[in-house]
């Protein structure tokens, strides 16, 4: 603690070289994992072959004032988070998440990813996710603690940016920021389009990390690109494995 991109960037490092993995790495990043993998590359450029950013989160690129409506919505998310880590820590495991407008509510392990148990995942897999985030209080805490430092890392990715060169660069950008499903889409306005454009123009920014980069649009895919286009993903690391010499 605290859960800052840099500690985690520097604990997936020191966690691959105890595990006997030598670079340099492809890293793929998904939401607040964009944010970890490009710390990585900042601090450990050397040991980065590539990275692709999978509807990355990209506040920090933003306009101001979409980063502050972005970190009021996270403050606000975190108190929900902490009501959640305290009834879990009581043992209350059903414990009921205030229901959005027109929505059932939910439990708090129901807010992880799309909602747990995925009807994509095995019964296995779904099962030792929910038994986490029904009963382990440290898992809340490292969440809590990632949340709360979101403004103060989008400073410090903001000042410790730097140009990766030739290194492949892949920004996967979903029409459907924001969305988890896509059965369940929100109501179509300005002001939704606007936040999609918003987005897909801020991830674009990164473009500017490398010579060799490409943004690549997955229209009909929900946040989850690795869920419902995973062939996209696929084919970015595998573009970015070639690039980097690793088919060598």
């Amino acid at each position: 603690m605290p859960r800052t991109t840099m500690r985690i960037a520097t604990e997936l490092r020191d966690a691959l070289r105890a595990g006997g993995i030598s670079g340099p790495y492809i890293l793929v990043g998904s939401a607040f994992g964009g944010d970890h993998i490009r710390a990585f590359a900042d601090l450990f450029p050397s040991e980065v072959a590539g990275l692709v950013l999978v509807d990355a989160d990209a506040s920090d690129v933003d306009t101001p004032e979409n980063r502050t409506a972005d970190d009021k919505s996270n403050t606000s998310y975190v108190t929900t988070l902490k009501k959640c880590r305290d009834e879990i820590a009581k043992g209350n495991v059903t414990f009921a998440l205030p229901p959005p407008p027109g929505r059932p509510s939910r439990m708090c392990a129901q807010g992880f990813f799309r909602g747990l148990p995925d009807s994509i995942w095995s019964p296995r897999l779904n099962g030792k996710l929910v038994d986490l985030a029904q009963h382990n209080v440290a898992m809340w805490d490292a969440i809590i603690s990632e949340m709360e430092q979101v403004p103060a890392d989008e400073i410090w990715l903001q000042k410790h940016r730097r140009y990766l060169g030739r290194t492949p660069v892949r920004v996967l950008t979903s029409g459907n920021h924001g969305v988890g499903h896509l059965d369940r889409p929100p109501p179509m306005s300005l002001d939704h389009l606007k936040y999609e454009y918003d987005r897909a123009l801020a991830q674009s920014r990164w473009l500017g990390l490398s010579s060799d980069s490409k943004q690549i649009f997955a229209n009909r895919s929900s946040e989850y690109i690795q869920f419902d286009a995973p062939e996209l993903v696929v084919d970015a690391v595998h573009d970015v494995w070639q690039k980097a010499g690793c088919a060598h």
